[in-house]
């Protein structure tokens, strides 16, 4: 046991968490910061073997609203192979710190329009379910991050919390299946060695803090603002992505240290400023900053300090009295 999969596994706790409470965000917190130590090739197959396992435990708990949100799932999962079949190319045969690039650039603006908290429904939402699928693939088979984008999508369309969890589940169990098959017939057929002993190696450190960590994750969902959950939780997401983002730009020799430094500075501040911006939209904080202290108290000679004004009294009285007939008119 080294160092590399002790911090993996308290990176997975921590991801499992927030997948119990928002029904995603497993691979984009853990991908993004394991690519410090791992490269894709090692770390890809392990995420999509435990994620199977995850979203399959996810969509049990949501059965009850399969019938209803097949349909929707359905256009996103028929689409999902072509795509996954690219991803999967591109895993083998791309070097690693390009991967790296695809993962951390993807991953950015999706971090932006979920803090911004954009809602905007697809008119058709079958079309375009269809549509995104093949990328959706793509994107999934090469960096195992899925979750963002599927969720810009479907939270847009009107669905409740349960449904768009249940619809998500369906997708993401898909998309892993698929993937993990399509890993392992290019490792028996291409010699692509996705699935290797090193990378089925770390799914007990995935594993094991997910068992504990999804669980608790649901359990504190329901104490807290869930939007207001969900967009800390894109904040961190955002650092890490500009953290890796700026460590492998210097990698690949784009730029010097300074530079990337400089890089990482620009973009912390720029999420850490989108996001105070963010929870200040939230419902309900605005109005905790803007409102005014309430009135003291009236005080009036000749009353004493537990009475109410006249006009108070007056207003008590009619409130709590029994309703009068009407004056009849004179």
């Amino acid at each position: 046991m080294d160092w590399s999969s002790i911090w993996l596994a308290i990176v997975a706790f921590g991801a499992s968490i927030i997948n119990g409470a928002i029904g995603y965000g497993f691979s984009s917190i853990v991908t993004p910061i394991a690519l410090l130590w791992y490269s894709n090739k090692i770390l890809n197959p392990a995420v999509v073997s435990v994620e199977l396992i995850v979203n399959v435990a996810l969509l049990f708990r949501e059965r009850a609203y399969i019938a209803a949100t097949m349909s929707r799932a359905m256009p996103v999962v028929a689409t999902l192979l072509p795509g996954v079949v690219l991803g999967t190319l591109g895993l083998s045969y791309l070097a690693v710190n390009d991967v790296k690039v695809v993962v951390y650039v993807m991953l950015l603006p999706m971090v932006v329009v979920q803090l911004l908290g954009l809602r905007r429904p697809f008119s058709n939402e079958r079309r375009t379910g269809s549509a995104i699928g093949p990328g959706i693939g793509f994107l999934y088979a090469l960096t195992t991050i899925s979750g963002p984008p599927l969720a810009v999508f479907f939270r847009n369309q009107g669905l409740s919390k349960n449904e768009f969890r249940c619809t998500l589940a369906q997708v993401r169990v898909a998309e892993s299946s698929l993937t993990l098959a399509t890993y392992f017939l290019f490792t028996e057929f291409l010699g692509a060695n996705l699935t290797s002993v090193p990378s089925l190696g770390l799914v007990p450190y995935l594993l094991l803090p997910i068992l504990i960590g999804v669980p608790l994750g649901t359990w504190i969902v329901g104490r807290v603002s869930r939007d207001a959950f969900t967009r800390l939780v894109m904040a961190m997401d955002g650092l890490v992505v500009s953290f890796g983002l700026s460590e492998v730009i210097v990698k690949l020799k784009w730029v010097g240290s300074t530079v990337g430094d400089l890089v990482f500075a620009v973009l912390a501040m720029f999420v850490v400023a989108l996001s105070s911006y963010s929870l200040y939209r939230l419902p309900g904080s605005r109005k905790l900053v803007d409102s005014p202290s309430p009135p003291l108290p009236e005080m009036s000679a000749g009353r004493g300090p537990g009475e109410l004004p006249s006009t108070a009294r007056a207003t008590e009285r009619d409130r709590t009295s029994p309703l009068l007939e009407p004056t009849p008119p004179k």
